[in-house]
């Protein structure tokens, strides 16, 4: 007997859907062979972060037309207007792309579709005839209605000619999104059944009581959800079939579950945490020395520190460097770079990497991050205007040059977390090539793409992938990979070189990492300086730092890293790294959250103020687990030592707890199911059932 299919569409919007789809079709896999169905996963993610699942069985289909993502020049910068021209060009081809969509799901068969975030993948459920279920914490409908925020991200970014770094961030107007929303929404409206993942915010699609814009949700002032907002988010969680839900979307009339629309309604079920599990074996575990020394050795951390304690820093696309540490074929340029700064030209949409110059001789006291209300905006506000764009895959957030510059006060991490995304999404393809035959004559020429070959597609994948062609039937250029590279930056600065504290000449400081900065003059009159903020990365020498998502530029040469500072391996498995962590910092996202929480590894973040998901998250992190805030100024200063020590002591007694279980547990041969993988797998059981019963009698 052939098991039923199920679709299951992934935003490409982050690694957090990837993982967690991964996860939940892994538990799907896992299933007894009577309730087991098949799984063919949808994305414009790469194929290798679903491997766990695809080792289990999983098909997977490349698509980078199921959603448009939000544009973020920098890991915690929005770009309103370019996010904006983004959805507007993929609503324009939407009914191309749900046409596609829906005639492959009757091809293949589809029992089931299940969406984590996707809004496309329910409206083409519903065109197909096909129940659908959206797996999530967070909807793109409140994302996009968030643009109209009034609050403020200003960092006073600049480049040394004083050229704002970035373009003015100014809010987009309700009455330009609204009605691109409503087109979003009308999309999840679709979804048959919700499975509401922890960390979640209002999903406007299923209940009614929270309705859009979401900028009624938050107070500005706190950057925080109303109190109003959180006992709806506590009474949606606990109590869901008290919530009023929006009525069922009936099936189309030709569709074999057409006759059950009157019967069918709506749920909302909470899901636990979708986390991948850590490795369970001794040899591999994180909680066995066995393991912690095989995690430590991939990353080339030596023997003699492998005791010591870990801050792993999880930004992607990362380049750690000192100022003016560079190899000696690239001394040249950098020293050209420094001559030309003067020169740069002045910021466009396409320059996206932006640092606080603030002088050195401010106030060097941490602060938040500067974020401001504003007044309605103003007429005088010039914007510069985006060309329109025909395909929402033709955004290039990439910075012409990189206006990231050491300073005195600053080291130089050009992506970590002031990183150029050279797309919107960090989940994007290897580059593909093009071909002209078999399109569908239902898509226009203009939209039509299809992936290289289908290699990684399985035997059920279609013929009719939508691609690209220009006029004349060329390619166009090929898409950057996956890794958020950082545009070259131009150096100012003398060689700095980190030393643990108690190697220093100078009289010891014990708080931190700290370097010297030599004789580098950024003509600032010295005799006004009353000194610099000197980089404190790590609290003392007993700590190391291992980095993930480096370039590879920085792979093949790791001199320029600070003492104590390691590569994480490309195909690390986080939650191993995760658990090995004394510290983690990083952003917060579903996947760093859920992975901190279940390793019991606290978190220092930085603050994507203008991703309204992050509000929820950090409710989550704050009810189960540790997370403290780090400023832009902190971050970027490389003035890391108070959050990570904070942090690190007010978790340290549960977290060395959980080591001696875990540890304990590997060692007496303990059931390799935890807790939480056994709840996934009821769930993913409930869903089977859910399923079948949508199909009964038909």
């Amino acid at each position: 007997m052939v098991p039923p299919l199920y679709v299951y569409y992934c935003s490409g919007h982050g690694f957090g859907h990837a993982t967690r789809v991964s996860a939940f079709a892994s538990q799907l896999l896992s299933l007894p062979d009577r309730d087991r169905p098949s799984v063919y996963i949808v994305s414009s993610a790469p194929k290798h972060v679903f491997s766990d699942s695809i080792a289990l069985g999983a098909h997977y289909r490349y698509a980078d037309w199921i959603d448009p993502v939000i544009v973020q020049p920098l890991a915690y910068r929005v770009d309103r207007h370019k996010s904006v021209e983004v959805l507007k060009a993929f609503l324009k081809n939407k009914d191309s792309f749900l046409e596609t969509e829906r005639e492959w799901l009757i091809s293949v068969k589809a029992r089931c579709v299940l969406s984590d975030a996707a809004f496309l993948g329910c409206l083409a459920a519903k065109a197909a005839g096909v129940p659908s279920i959206l797996i999530t914490n967070f909807t793109f409908d409140s994302v996009y209605s968030y643009l109209a925020t009034t609050f403020i991200d200003d960092q006073h970014s600049a480049q040394l000619n004083g050229t704002p770094a970035l373009s003015p961030d100014v809010p987009i107007s309700h009455s330009v999104l609204e009605p691109l929303v409503s087109q979003i929404i009308a999309g999840y409206r679709s979804a048959d059944l919700l499975l509401l993942l922890p960390g979640h915010i209002p999903i406007p699609s299923f209940p009614s009581e929270v309705p859009l814009p979401s900028t009624k949700w938050v107070d500005s002032k706190e950057n925080r959800f109303h109190p109003e907002v959180i006992e709806h988010l506590m009474r949606f969680r606990d109590q869901p079939n008290d919530c009023i839900l929006h009525d069922h979307v009936p099936f189309p009339s030709s569709t074999a579950l057409a006759r059950k629309s009157k019967i069918f309604v709506r749920k909302v079920l909470t899901m636990p945490l979708l986390v991948r599990p850590p490795s369970s074996s001794i040899d591999c575990s994180p909680y066995t020395r066995e393991g912690r020394a095989r995690i430590l050795q991939a990353a080339n951390v030596p023997p003699e520190l492998c005791e010591a304690k870990v801050l792993v820093v999880s930004f992607g696309g990362q380049v750690l460097k000192w100022p003016g540490r560079k190899s000696s074929s690239a001394s040249a340029e950098a020293q050209r770079g420094a001559q030309d700064v003067s020169n740069e030209v002045p910021a466009s949409p396409k320059i996206g990497l932006g640092i606080n110059l603030k002088n050195s001789k401010g106030d060097k006291k941490s602060q938040l991050p500067q974020l401001r209300i504003s007044e309605p905006p103003s007429l005088d506000v010039k914007i510069q205007q985006l060309p329109e764009l025909e395909d929402h895959r033709d955004i290039d957030p990439q910075p012409v040059v990189s206006p990231r510059l050491a300073t005195l006060s600053h080291i130089w991490i050009p992506g970590a977390p002031p990183v150029a995304n050279p797309l919107s999404s960090p989940l994007v393809s290897s580059p593909r090539s093009i071909r002209n035959d078999g399109l569908r004559t239902s898509l226009p020429s203009s939209i039509v793409r299809e992936k290289t070959a289908e290699k990684e597609n399985d035997s059920l994948s279609p013929t009719f992938s939508p691609s690209r062609l220009n006029a004349n039937g060329a390619g166009f250029s090929p898409l950057m990979d996956m890794v958020n590279m950082v545009a070259s930056p131009r150096v100012a600065a003398s060689p700095v070189t980190p030393r643990c504290a108690e190697n220093m000449e100078e009289p010891e400081q014990a708080d931190g990492v700290r370097s010297t900065l030599g004789d580098t003059h950024l003509d600032e009159d010295p005799s006004q300086d009353d000194g610099v903020d000197i980089p404190q990365l790590l609290p003392d020498s007993r700590w190391i730092a291992i980095v993930c998502g480096a370039s590879q530029e920085q792979r093949e040469d790791t001199s320029d890293l600070p003492e104590n500072f390691y590569l994480a391996p490309k195909d690390v498995y986080m939650p191993d790294l995760t658990a090995v962590a004394d510290v983690l910092l990083g952003k917060l996202g579903y996947g760093t959250v859920a992975e901190c929480i279940d390793a019991g590894t606290p978190m220092v973040y930085v603050s994507r103020p203008l991703f309204i998901e992050e509000l929820g998250l950090r409710i989550l992190l704050e009810k189960e687990g540790v997370g403290v805030e780090m400023s832009r100024q902190e971050y970027e200063g490389g003035r890391w030592v108070e959050r990570v020590r904070e942090a690190w002591e007010k978790a340290r007694v549960a977290k060395e707890w959980k080591r001696k279980v875990k540890e304990g547990e590997k060692r007496d041969g303990a059931c390799e199911i935890g807790e939480k993988e056994e709840e996934i797998r009821n769930m993913a059981k409930v869903v089977v059932n859910w399923v079948e019963d949508c199909w009964k009698d038909i």
